[in-house]
């Protein structure tokens, strides 16, 4: 086919049209390059883009009908959705970025519900899609080139600059409009001046006029009416759209000689950049931009170009005051009434201190320390809207796939094999009878005559049911779209494939039917407890081995309990640091038998001192689980009683002869400084353990004096923050949450009239359940909310 497509070549001339600028690639691509090598060289090449755009500039009726609907499309978009969105989001004071808010727009096509309000009377909704990506600007980064991407900032409440551009059976549109929050005269003014410049520009494009001179008349009318902007005006004025976005050819620049035609779409851009508001008190707001794009259609005669885009753009339309008190009677605002609104919003909050006095005394009677708290709260809320807006930027990086996590689940299909072959089916499914093989964990079922094994894994359920002299026996199997269970998502290779759901079968004889029935149930549990097993150990990782000491004695911490307990009944033994790991000896009926902790597996060492406490103790939490018996297990404690339940005074003989007051004081003073001992004795250990592992593992401790309550399982226990954590360690279950794994915490319940309130902590990886803490007293409230905060 392409010899003979460069043989009619030849024959036509030896000149050869090539669109310069276009590149291409593909197979279909690479084999005529290929062919077309050896003779490329007896052709010459000319350049036949500019001849291109010339055919493809000038619209048809129907080419122009499909650019009045992309531009409808535009116009909709930006009149009822993005003006909406911005006002509301300045209104409540919303913190998003942005890049996050060009997402919302560009997810207007796929949500449903919003295409169904915005495009209502659009026909082939389908044939419409985004050109380019969506820009919002502000916040004094203004690129109003156009390659230019939204920033990741904050969107500011100065200048908002916002561009889309839409095409509809794939012809082109653009619009784009500022708008101004709080303006100043000055901006105003600019304002007006830029669309008294567009107006000007679409009675200048008529037929037989060039590009150039366009642009020339709007560069000579700002330097004579406004000298000052002279320097701020963007010379790139638009040129040609349609089929292509941007035409190379057709602009209107400088020097560019093409001519206008009659019913030439074009995408007509004035704009004004690097503009400096003197005026602002915000420094985001002190640099600012215009920008206004409106997609027209040159008319003919002398009639001015039509706008295809009628989103308004009148000063009165773009404008948002949210300080109207102020910027009319120039005084200055009400700090004291600000105030005053501040802390009543905080009042109704979710996060106020809620007003739990029953008395009339008053909590302090210094009118100070109340400012003092309401100055905290203050700076706690300013805090929290910093950590929110990098909580935004951290999310949508996470979620734009820069870090490879788009946070969605991928299912593999999974496939089973029952018999590599048809010879290595059972002889007794020559009988054409129910056959469980559990060798194969199958079953063969006989199906027209035909022996068809079935694997365990795609049964669903079984049952049995006896009608009159019958025994039906009913196999539900697993198939895509059964309802809305877990497995209703099932991945499907071929989405053509036939699904077999469920089979029945009946018989007279009840013996036999009973014996498949329970065959089959004993079959399916077994495979059932092995998933579940093998499920449970796939985060189970291999460690290396531990290299015990060689040369001298191991550090070692004698006569510790070790939680939980490997077999039998405890006994206490050793704790050993050798080269790259710990070592536990156990003692009794598992004597022999060791439990080795690497330091590359340990994720957090805490040491808990006796303070308060029944027990003194080191307690490993590790970054991947190991098997202790046939436990599957993440955390390992090393305890010593310090009670004085363990020592026994009734042989004393000073305690026959002295009792009273001095006998407990002597009591008293033996078990503080036996605890003293104990606390200092683990605490070296636990340096010891960070030495040894060049600190790579540090020494944690819990902060008693921030300390609260709360109800993480079943009991109420004292939750106390660490530097890295959140931890119960006194009582089993273990509760620790590394604060670095939180994305954000939830208070609920908190309002007047209750005595407690719960916490819930979601984790930045969206697969981990939330973990609920419940039951914490409203007292600690601010010391948990400064404890978050800091």
């Amino acid at each position: 086919m392409f010899g003979k497509l460069v043989s009619i070549l030849k024959s036509s001339g030896s000149t050869i049209g090539m669109v310069s600028q276009e590149t291409t690639g593909g197979k279909f691509v690479d084999e005529w390059v290929a062919e077309f090598a050896a003779s490329k060289p007896s052709f010459t090449e000319a350049d036949f883009g500019p001849v291109l755009s010339r055919v493809l500039a000038v619209k048809d009726d129907s080419e122009i009908k499909y650019e009045k609907t992309a531009s409808g499309l535009c116009t909709a978009v930006m009149r009822d959705y993005f003006i909406d969105e911005m006002a509301d989001t300045f209104d409540q004071e919303k913190s998003i970025t942005n890049e996050k808010m060009a997402d919302r727009i560009a997810a207007v096509l796929s949500s449903d519900k919003l295409a169904k309000k915005l495009f209502s009377k659009v026909p082939m909704l389908d044939m419409a899609e985004w050109s380019a990506q969506p820009l919002v600007l502000s916040g004094g980064q203004y690129d109003l080139s156009h390659d230019a991407e939204s920033s990741t900032a904050l969107l500011n409440a100065g200048t908002v600059v916002c561009t889309l551009s839409m095409r509809y059976f794939m012809y082109n549109a653009t619009i784009s409009r500022t708008f101004m929050i709080d303006p100043s005269p000055d901006q105003d003014k600019n304002y007006s001046f830029l669309l008294e410049l567009q107006k000007k520009m679409l009675g200048w494009m008529t037929p037989g006029e060039s590009m150039g001179a366009v642009q020339a008349k709007a560069a000579k009318y700002v330097q004579d009416q406004r000298p000052d902007l002279t320097a701020n005006f963007v010379a790139d004025c638009g040129g040609v759209t349609g089929i292509e976005m941007r035409d190379g050819v057709h602009t209107i620049a400088p020097g560019n000689s093409e001519l206008l035609q009659a019913n030439m779409v074009i995408a007509l851009r004035v704009g004004l950049q690097d503009l400096i508001n003197a005026k602002a008190t915000d420094k985001l707001s002190k640099a600012y931009a215009y920008q206004l794009i409106d997609t027209v259609v040159v008319k003919e005669g002398d009639a001015a170009a039509e706008v295809l885009t009628s989103c308004s753009k009148e000063p009165n339309d773009v404008s948002f005051f949210f300080n109207e008190e102020d910027t009319t009677t120039g005084a200055k605002p009400d700090v004291k009434r600000e105030a005053k609104a501040d802390t009543k919003r905080e009042g109704n909050g979710a996060g106020a201190r809620p007003s739990t006095r029953k008395s009339a005394i008053l909590p302090s009677k210094f009118r100070s320390e109340e400012k003092d708290d309401e100055s905290t709260t203050r700076k706690r809320r300013e805090h929290q809207k910093e950590l929110l807006s990098r909580l935004l930027v951290e999310g949508r990086r996470r979620f734009a796939g820069e870090e490879g996590d788009d946070g969605e689940e991928t299912r593999v299909v999974k496939k089973f094999e029952s018999y590599k072959r048809e010879t290595a089916l059972p002889r007794e499914v020559r009988n054409c009878k129910i056959l469980v093989d559990e060798r194969a964990d199958s079953i063969v079922l006989p199906i027209y005559g035909m022996a068809v094994p079935f694997h365990i894994s795609t049964l669903k359920n079984i049952s049995r049911n006896d009608e009159g002299e019958y025994v039906y026996l009913r196999l539900n199997l697993v198939s895509p779209g059964q309802g809305v269970g877990k497995k209703d998502g099932l991945p499907v290779e071929d989405p053509g494939n036939t699904f077999v759901r469920s089979l029945t079968f009946r018989s007279t004889d009840i013996a036999r039917m009973n014996e498949i029935y329970q065959s089959i149930t004993a079959l399916k549990r077994d495979q059932i407890k092995r998933e579940t097993e093998k499920a449970q150990l796939a985060d189970i990782v291999q460690q290396d081995r531990l290299m015990p000491t060689v040369g001298q004695r191991p550090a070692r911490l004698p006569d510790v309990f070790m939680r939980p307990v490997a077999e039998g009944k405890r006994f206490p033994s050793a704790l050993e640091i050798h080269s790259n790991g710990l070592r536990y000896m156990a003692a009794g009926r598992g004597a022999g038998s060791a439990v080795d902790i690497l330091f590359n597996n340990i994720r957090h060492l805490f040491f808990q001192p006796c303070d308060n406490e029944l027990l003194v103790l080191i307690h490993v939490h590790l970054r991947n689980p190991i098997m202790l018996g046939k436990k599957k297990i993440q955390d390992i404690q090393f305890y010593r009683e310090a009670s004085d339940a363990s020592f026994d005074e009734t042989g004393n003989r000073r305690r026959r002869i002295r009792y009273g007051d001095e006998d407990e004081i002597e009591a008293e003073q033996e078990e503080r400084r036996r605890r003293r001992q104990l606390n200092k004795e683990f605490k070296e250990f636990a340096g010891k353990i960070a030495e040894a592992s060049n600190h790579e593992v540090e020494v944690d401790t819990p902060f008693r004096e921030v300390s609260f309550n709360g109800v993480p399982a079943r009991s109420n226990v004292l939750l106390q923050p660490t530097v890295d954590c959140l931890v119960h360690l006194s009582d089993t279950p273990f509760f620790i949450i590394t604060v670095a794994d939180v994305e954000i915490v939830h208070l609920e319940r908190v309002q007047f009239g209750l005595k407690n309130f719960d916490m819930v902590f979601v984790f930045k990886e969206f697969k981990r359940a939330p973990v609920h803490v419940n039951t914490v007293p409203m007292t600690q409230l601010d010391n948990v909310k400064e404890w978050l905060d800091s």
